[in-house]
């Protein structure tokens, strides 16, 4: 008898260090601020199929909280880390009876107005988390409450603070870029505008009125950007329609610039932009994330390459014409663009220069790519 109460508490004690054990490494229930006006605060869900929906602090507090040690890489290079603790997005949605498959993207927005567009790669492969509880404290400051996004393993502009609204996409249009043109030659004209960064005021144009100049802008795709360290960001195109800037001098030009960005959250030495139609290049940060060729002593990024990078499809299998400022005109099969270069002259020019062997005449200054076929 005395054999079977050993054995029994033995047992005991061997569920009770595995549990502790598994809640230790897993999740666990999240502790509450014991604030009644703290934990009332709400979050939207907007766009669901079931119409829109809303739920408190203390009712994300129930479900099950990863507890986790985050950290993200800001765009300025710095790296924040903390420990955070919070129900993942899905069981979130799950409460609200809302299927995330459902859905081809969610976009989030903060109560200073940040907003970030969640594209489907990074729902697929990515744990969404609503942190509530930061560095054990349950009560976050003002700058975080009522809850922070945490997507682990990107850049900063993912973790938006204050999270406020939760929307989600029941379509959103595919990308087919068919026209490339470079930034700047695009935007001749237009009057830029005097954007303080960190205390300096330079030049930024509005991408609305760039625009205005493209053929076909849906507003219901991606606007997308691509820094020189490979960051991939995401924007619905409604949202950067006004008020919304790429900062073309001075310090970590090419950037995105708005209201709606705090400093230190830019998209900072942008090599490319797009729309669901036009793709948008800056040269010299193009030959940062791409290798460089020689033609005739001069070097350049190739322009098969570019139109690649930008994610043309079946380059090889398609026709372009070639389009200079003056309105010179090439066509050249995409099994060809390999043998030309974009050569940018000190940011004022942008030649093409073809091996001469192609016969094809060199461009003065390139104002964009086009497929034709």
């Amino acid at each position: 008898m005395q054999k079977r109460n050993g054995l029994s508490f033995l047992l005991v004690g061997l569920l009770i260090l595995s549990c502790v054990f598994a809640v230790g490494c897993g999740s666990q229930e999240a502790i509450t601020s014991g604030n009644p006006a703290y934990e009332n605060q709400i979050i939207s869900i907007e766009g669901a199929v079931e119409g829109n929906k809303e739920i408190t602090v203390a009712e994300l507090r129930k479900l099950p909280q990863k507890q986790f040690d985050a950290s993200y890489k800001r765009t300025t290079g710095k790296i924040d880390k903390f420990k955070v603790s919070g129900p993942l997005l899905n069981d979130v949605l799950n409460k609200l009876e809302i299927n995330l498959e459902d859905y081809k993207g969610i976009g989030v927005t903060g109560r200073d107005g940040y907003y970030c567009l969640i594209s489907p790669e990074i729902l697929a492969n990515r744990e969404i988390v609503l942190g509530m509880v930061i560095d054990g404290q349950p009560e976050l400051e003002e700058v975080e409450r009522p809850a922070r996004l945490c997507v682990q393993g990107e850049f900063g502009p993912y973790w938006v603070k204050m999270v406020q609204t939760i929307s989600l996409y029941k379509e959103i249009p595919k990308k087919d870029i068919t026209s490339v043109w470079i930034f700047k030659n695009l935007a001749d004209g237009i009057e830029p505008y005097g954007y303080e960064y960190y205390g300096s005021k330079d030049d930024s144009i509005e991408l609305g009125q760039v625009f205005a100049r493209l053929d076909d802008v849906n507003n219901k795709a991606f606007f997308t950007m691509k820094s020189v360290d490979g960051f991939v960001k995401n924007e619905a195109l409604n949202m950067v329609n006004e008020r919304y800037f790429i900062k073309v001098e001075g310090k970590d030009a090419p950037t995105n610039i708005s209201p709606y960005i705090k400093l230190g959250m830019n998209v900072k030495h942008i090599a490319w932009v797009s729309t669901n139609a036009d793709a948008m290049v800056f040269p010299k940060e193009m030959e940062k994330i791409l290798e460089t060729k020689e033609i005739n002593g001069m070097n350049g990024v190739t322009i098969k390459d570019t139109l690649r990078e930008v994610r043309v499809k079946n380059v090889d299998d398609k026709e372009f014409e070639i389009i200079s400022v003056k309105g010179q005109k090439l066509k050249v099969k995409g099994e060809d663009l390999t043998k030309g270069i974009i050569v940018p002259n000190e940011g004022k020019t942008y030649q093409v220069i073809w091996e001469k062997e192609t016969g094809l005449a060199n461009i003065d200054n390139l104002l964009r790519i086009r497929s034709v076929q």
